[in-house]
């Protein structure tokens, strides 16, 4: 007989979590009302007779961890043979059922011990029942799974058993978990840890990627993994490239990818990029290239899909969207793309400098300033940028007398050397002759004790000296040469 029924809907960390509370003292699937009973129905028992682990067992073969999944729950007691104990004096105590593989699940039907007596606040087995936790995981590792249900409400008077909990998850490992580590313990709360289930089943679809009644429809085809709910086929995930509660909108908004969280790059004309891969169809925008559209044009390119070279005489390269030169033109050119040359009359750097006097007022290069055919009057250099100091050309019609003098003037001044070279020479040869015929006459006189005057007065005498004094005096080249 039924003690009291009680429907609570819970929803825990994305699971849909729907107890039944029926307290009896023994209870068989029968006895669970029609509507629950048809969700089992529904679904097939993933768990029966699966392989099951326990942290704690109480010594002896009877109750091992197996009896939770042996399809037995018809005797309820330690000596029953169809329930697991565990040890006693435990602070964790914990049990797992390997499905053998990722599976969807609805709902988790747990049987609780009651050793055949009714199920009430005097039961001692409430008191060991309260404050459990089912996971559900991929590994046996409960903290890598997700947290299906976790009893913080019951109390020894409410809490039901059986319990059947809505758990729409998929995982392979269905985890029973409680503890009693913090004091002080709720009231009610046994002091140690127990998990003497009597059965656990997990209820859900054998074959992963179906759903519905008698999992006879299959998810979405974008579902990712393959998985979606159980029972109404929305998808708990969607394959990249898709949104949507089954998946079935591609990505939109220039995004792409899983869950559409990434944004497309730079397409062109702002056009939507491909859904999954976030390839540009119709290529890239100015300014950027690659199969997303996503890299910078490197440098020396610029334009739609980096297709344009850039001018020959930026500095160094150019704008990489419009390709104009933004640092400036090397020597000799000028303009937004440095494709011009400078205006006649400039040359260089920016066309800042001004040309030399180049012939007939000719344009000089462009890039270095060279006169191509020459200087005007009055000028030279390669630039023609250098003034004539000695002779100035006024007009075309002095040329002929300018060339003349220009001729003139050094041949003048050749005549006046060489002329002065001349005197030179003769002078040096006269006195020379001077030297040698003074030695002659020397030779010439005896020795003799007369006195200085005596020998004055002969030499005053004598004709050959009057001849070399009147040799020896200044000529008028001598008296040039002290003026030079």
């Amino acid at each position: 007989m039924f003690h009291s029924l009680e429907d609570v809907t819970i929803a825990v960390n994305g699971c849909e979590v729907l107890t039944i509370s029926i307290l009896c003292p023994k209870v068989h699937l029968r006895d669970i009302p029609a509507v629950k009973r048809d969700i089992l129905d529904d679904t097939e028992n993933l768990a029966l007779h699966k392989r099951t682990w326990e942290q704690h067992s109480y010594l002896g073969q009877q109750w091992g961890p197996d009896k939770a999944v042996d399809g037995r729950y018809t005797e309820l007691g330690a000596t029953g043979g169809q329930c697991t104990i565990s040890a006693n004096n435990q602070s964790t105590a914990e049990w797992g059922v390997d499905l053998g593989g990722v599976l969807s699940m609805h709902n988790i039907f747990i049987q609780y011990r009651t050793d055949n007596f009714l199920w009430y606040a005097g039961n001692a087995n409430a008191a060991r029942f309260l404050g459990f936790h089912i996971y559900i995981s991929n590994t046996t590792n409960k903290e890598d799974g997700m947290l299906c249900f976790r009893d913080t409400n019951y109390t020894i008077v409410t809490i039901p058993n059986p319990v059947n909990i809505t758990c729409s998850c998929h995982g392979r490992y269905v985890i029973y978990y409680n503890n009693r580590t913090h004091t002080p313990y709720p009231d009610g709360y046994s002091r140690n840890a127990y998990n003497d289930l009597c059965e656990l089943e997990a209820h859900g679809c054998p074959t992963l990627g179906y759903y519905g009644e008698n999992c006879s429809l299959s998810c979405p085809q974008n579902c990712q993994e393959g998985l979606c709910h159980i029972t109404d086929g929305t998808c708990l995930g969607c394959l990249p490239g898709y949104k949507g509660s089954k998946c079935d909108t591609k990505c939109d908004g220039n995004k792409y990818g899983l869950e559409c969280n990434t944004s497309c790059g730079n397409c062109i004309s702002a056009e939507q990029c491909h859904h999954v891969k976030g390839s540009c169809p119709n290529g890239c925008d100015a300014g950027f290239h690659g199969d997303k559209c996503d890299n910078a044009c490197p440098s020396g390119s610029y334009g739609i899909n980096c297709s344009q070279e850039c001018g020959p005489n930026c500095i160094p390269s150019c704008d990489r969207f419009i390709g104009v030169c933004e640092l400036g033109c090397i020597p000799g050119w000028k303009g937004s793309y440095c494709n011009t040359t400078c205006n006649d009359g400039m040359y260089g750097v920016n066309c800042s400098q001004n040309c030399g006097s180049c012939l007939g007022n000719e344009a000089c290069h462009h890039i270095n300033g060279s006169c191509l055919t020459g200087c005007d009057k009055g000028y030279y250099g390669l630039k023609c940028d250098k003034e004539v100091e000695i002779l100035y050309i006024k007009d075309v019609e002095d040329s002929l007398c300018s060339a003349f003098y220009g001729a003139l003037v050094p041949l003048i001044l050749s005549v006046i050397f060489n002329v002065l070279c001349v005197i030179r020479v003769i002078r040096n040869t006269a006195a020379s002759r001077h030297r040698q015929a003074s030695k002659q006459n020397e030779a010439s006189f005896p020795k003799t004790g007369n006195t200085p005057g005596a020998i004055y007065d002969q030499v005053g005498y004598n004709s050959a000296y009057q001849e070399l004094g009147e040799l020896s005096k200044p000529t008028v080249y001598e008296n040039i040469l002290p003026v030079l």
